[in-house]
């Protein structure tokens, strides 16, 4: 077999592979993965084609329930601070945020929680924030960051079945799942699943 035929059967055989993962990220409603669309936004060229697989491959939002698209303001969502107190993400407006919602029982949440710490301690003199949202109870979240602290702000769900990360995009229904916040509060962002510092630092490096 010619060179010719052996790239052209390589090339055949990757686009199936493609296909074959767009397909079924769309199929089971996990959502695409990130990684590999995280390489292709690395490209102008090849950017529309993993924004395209990532709308395409979410889960569609549940009747009557209105989702925050990308550059939406922020869906003003209950929340309560650790000292039972209303609180809200509009008290780091100028600010780059990290909305991370995650809960004491996901393992991925437990996993990235220093990463998200070490970030914060690194950016927080350069206009970002982390804050995190528990989908639990207080005393689960107490106990919780007693054993593993963190610096930066937790905030808490009133009521986490209602799931307050809904109108920021999660149709998923999975954690951890992080919104990226610009200056102006609007949403520049979102992504499901664990992150690590480094993908965090691509994350905010176009708009840091």
């Amino acid at each position: 077999m010619s060179w010719k035929h052996t790239a052209a059967v390589g090339l055949l055989a990757l686009s199936a592979g493609v296909a074959g993962l767009v397909v079924g990220s769309i199929m089971t409603g996990k959502g695409a993965p990130r990684g590999i669309t995280d390489l292709l936004s690395r490209s102008a060229a090849t950017r529309w084609l993993a924004e395209a697989w990532i709308d395409a491959a979410q889960p569609a939002a549940p009747a009557g329930v209105r989702i925050a698209q990308k550059g939406d303001p922020a869906p003003a969502v209950a929340l309560l601070g650790r000292d039972g107190k209303a609180a809200s993400l509009t008290q780091w407006q100028d600010r780059l945020v990290v909305v991370n919602f995650w809960a004491t029982w996901c393992a991925p949440c437990r996993k990235e929680m220093p990463e998200l710490d070490r970030f914060q301690q690194k950016h927080a003199a350069n206009g970002v924030q982390v804050v995190g949202v528990a989908l639990d109870g207080t005393a689960d979240v107490e106990a919780f960051l007693r054993d593993t602290p963190v610096g930066y702000p937790i905030l808490l769900a009133p009521n986490p079945a209602a799931n307050p990360s809904l109108p920021f995009g999660n149709t998923y229904g999975a954690l951890p799942f992080s919104v990226l916040l610009g200056r102006d509060g609007r949403i520049l962002d979102t992504r499901l699943g664990e992150v690590s510092e480094a993908v965090l630092e691509g994350w905010i490096a176009p708009h840091h």
